[in-house]
């Protein structure tokens, strides 16, 4: 059993997977950028564990089992474990923060399980995720996955997304690949879950995370970061695919569809914080050189997936906000065209969507010692030794 005072744990999203066949929701360049910075200003061990999750099982029962996994990892797999840091990408975001809300999702007191855990974490960090629900989820593709025969009208359109997603495949042929020849059980037991459970679709929606944030509240002891990612589709050289703009497009006119007056005050503070942090760019916005900050942040601007004025708890939250990445919703967790400034040629590896958000290598590990930077916040450490500010070198 190992000792270890810190460990950081990554929570996934929708997928809810940490392997699916040769694929890893987490790129490993995550593990090794958060693990390299944080032990580099330690100057000692820190595990940093990818769990695995339901895939689209209800938000409450994903709660139970991320205390489930988090009891286990601290009383049998490492020992001396005093912080746990919550690092969480798209739904795993929500799973983490609302861990770290004072009620359970459902507004029960916690349990003596659930307190041993929560005693221990130290920090939350969230990258894209949809705290107050994302459009994806109240877009024709939703609405067509849970009645096709309801839903007629959304065929058409539906079979044009998926058209564009198995254009976008041959791209992925290596991963695609690993995962066909790899794992087959993998690919089996994922789809099950998927046709069994389709609960976290109708957790995501904005009307009802509006009712989960009505009851949770955060508690005020464990610090929360959140990371907010965006881009604008593009046309011309370095256009995005098809098929980003399809999904651009449903999560845009989902968040549309549902109206302003969900959420609207959180959401108007939301929205005024991001504008103000892209109008005055600065340490506040992470962008590449050919990267196109957006004009101004409103209910349609998104990353492919979720909203990004749905990506922040409370804008008037102090600290809560880490920054603003011109990114799409995969680019973040190290699924990007890939490519070394010195070496021509293709891409060392495909990323999950193409947006033309030309997020790079030095996008990334900003992203990352901005994370680093909030995680060693909450360790206890000299004075003279701690870590800059986000944006400080």
């Amino acid at each position: 059993m190992t000792r270890t005072p810190d460990i950081v744990v990554l929570a996934p999203g929708f997928l809810g997977f940490s392997r699916f066949g040769g694929f890893y929701y987490f790129a490993d360049r995550v593990v090794a950028a958060i693990r390299g910075l944080l032990e580099e200003a330690l100057g000692r061990r820190v595990p940093v564990v990818a769990c695995a999750t339901l895939p689209t099982d209800a938000l409450a029962r994903r709660q139970h089992f991320l205390v489930d996994y988090l009891h286990t990892l601290c009383t049998t797999r490492l020992a001396g474990v005093r912080r746990i840091h919550l690092v969480g990408h798209s739904t795993g975001g929500v799973d983490a923060q609302l861990l770290a809300g004072t009620t359970t999702v459902a507004g029960a007191r916690w349990s003596a399980r659930a307190q041993t855990v929560r005693r221990r974490i130290a920090s939350v960090v969230t990258i894209s995720a949809p705290h107050h629900g994302t459009g994806l989820a109240d877009s024709r593709l939703a609405r067509f996955g849970e009645n096709p025969l309801r839903h007629p009208t959304a065929i058409a359109p539906t079979a044009l997304t998926l058209f564009h997603l198995l254009a976008v495949l041959p791209r992925e042929a290596e991963a695609t690949l690993g995962l066909q020849v790899a794992r087959p059980n993998d690919v089996l037991k994922f789809l099950f879950q998927i046709v069994r459970h389709r609960e976290l679709i109708a957790d995501l929606r904005p009307v009802h995370m509006a009712q989960v944030r009505s009851t949770v509240r955060h508690d005020p002891s464990i610090p929360l970061t959140c990371f907010v990612t965006g881009t604008v589709p593009r046309r011309g050289g370095g256009e995005s695919d098809p098929f980003f703009r399809d999904l651009y497009g449903m999560t845009a006119d989902g968040s549309a569809h549902v109206g302003s007056d969900v959420g609207s005050a959180v959401l108007d503070r939301n929205r005024r914080l991001l504008t103000a942090a892209l109008a005055g760019r600065g340490d506040a916005v992470i962008v590449g050189p050919e990267g196109r900050v957006p004009a101004a942040v409103d209910l349609r601007l998104n990353d492919g997936i979720v909203n990004s004025a749905r990506q922040l708890v409370d804008g008037a939250e102090p600290g809560q906000f880490g920054g603003f990445v011109v990114a799409d919703h995969g680019d973040v967790i190290g699924h990007y065209d890939r490519q070394d400034d010195l070496i021509d040629g293709a891409p060392f590896n495909a990323g999950l969507f193409h947006s033309g958000a030309r997020f790079g290598d030095d996008q990334f590990f900003e992203l990352y010692r901005r994370v680093a930077n909030a995680i060693l916040r909450a360790v206890p450490r000299p004075v003279d030794s701690a870590p800059p500010r986000s944006g400080e070198t």
